[in-house]
């Protein structure tokens, strides 16, 4: 199941594969967005559109790294139990 998320400049991403993407710039079309360009961790860079991003099945990054409770402190998750 493909979860719509808005690509964020600056923010990186992963992919089913375990794959770093970060995304570079997107291209609006009126107030739409409509080309996502992104860039893998090698430098290697490419443009999907809109239509394509939502196939990618991405996840955050930070959603990923710190599990689903991306809101929790990451240090609070390492503090002994009381």
């Amino acid at each position: 199941m493909t979860t719509l998320l808005t690509p964020v400049p600056g923010d990186y991403y992963i992919n089913l594969s375990g794959q770093l993407i970060k995304v570079k710039y997107v291209l609006y079309s009126g107030s739409v967005i409509s080309m996502v360009m992104l860039e893998y961790h090698d430098s290697h860079q490419f443009n999907v559109r809109m239509d394509e991003w939502i196939w990618l099945d991405l996840k955050p990054y930070s959603e990923w790294f710190f599990g689903d409770n991306s809101s929790e402190s990451p240090a609070s998750k390492h503090l002994p139990e009381q």
